[in-house]
């Protein structure tokens, strides 16, 4: 008989975090589940690691076209899930025992939803920095996606497979790197499906130094391009509305700071001018921004 749940573990040279999220797994109260693990490239020992483990609900896989991010990986595990519900996992994070029993009973109460998404407690160094909250469901979900942020992360959802498998998984394209799990739930959004969001911390994201969007300066410049397909898109205009337009002129400067502190100022002062062309209302901040660059790499020169 076919599990109820398939976990998806995405994983690549972490062969030294990778068991506590796989015994976070191997923990749940809720049994009813298979695990894949699918490897994304290793060239560490995560292979033998997983091997290790005498549980037959471990099914190891291989990704023979190694991407550069999770949704590749990903839309494997989903292909090959033989469960009616799946539940994601990053190799650096964990799930507390009760995630998976809590989240199918919030399913059965709540046939509607498309996934059930709970929150997150973040930690340091064995330490809870704060609860991530996701969500609130609101009934234009779509609309709030694209011109409020993003209130999701894929460990902390449990969803159906079928519709996720309707849409095409995640978007493997390139410049979507990173953000590749924003854009599934405002494409799940688009067609109408209900999420239903929980308050309960299930799950630790683990800040460890080598989480992708904190390491990379080029993921808020891929989030607003992302976003910039999306809206335009739902709006179907040759010229994006004010509301568009705030919202991204915002996601620009945002773009800009990054790359700006990261040193790649020819990048930053392309991203500033598209906040600015957005009409972007921080003028002042984005100018003193670029004064203060300029006059603290003069300085370093003499």
């Amino acid at each position: 008989m076919d599990p109820t749940v398939s976990a998806i573990i995405a994983t690549f040279n972490r062969a030294a975090l990778l068991p506590n999220a796989i015994n976070s797994v191997l923990n749940q109260t809720f049994t009813d589940f298979e695990l894949l693990v699918v490897d994304n490239g290793s060239t560490d020992s995560t292979r033998s690691v997983v091997e290790s483990y005498k549980d037959n609900r471990i099914v190891y896989i291989i990704n023979e076209r190694p991407s550069g991010s999770c949704a590749a990986p990903r839309n494997i595990g989903i292909a090959r899930a033989k469960g009616r519900y799946l539940a994601f996992l990053d190799d650096d994070d964990i799930w507390y025992p009760g995630k998976l029993q809590f989240c199918m009973a919030e399913a059965e109460r709540h046939p509607e939803a498309v996934l059930v998404c709970h929150a997150q407690n973040v930690v340091l160094n064995g330490s809870i920095l704060r609860k991530n909250t996701c969500g609130p469901w609101i009934s234009d979900m779509h609309k709030r996606l694209l011109y409020e942020g993003n209130c999701l992360g894929p460990g902390s959802v449990v969803i159906k497979k079928g519709p996720l498998a309707d849409i095409g998984g995640f978007d493997t394209r390139e410049e979507y790197l990173g953000c590749d799990d924003y854009d599934l739930w405002i494409r799940l959004a688009a067609k109408g499906e209900v999420f239903h969001f929980v308050d309960e911390a299930l799950a630790e994201f683990r800040i460890t130094g080598l989480n992708y969007s904190a390491i990379d300066p080029y993921h808020p410049a891929r989030v607003a391009e992302m976003v910039k397909d999306n809206i335009a898109g739902y709006e179907g205009k040759g010229r994006i509305s004010g509301k568009g337009r705030e919202r991204l002129g915002l996601l620009y400067f945002q773009a800009a700071r990054t790359l700006h502190k990261s040193g790649r100022l020819k990048d930053a002062l392309s991203y500033y001018s598209k906040a600015l062309n957005c009409g972007y209302s921080g003028l002042r901040r984005i100018l003193k921004e670029i004064l203060d660059y300029k006059v603290l790499s003069k300085r370093k020169r003499v």
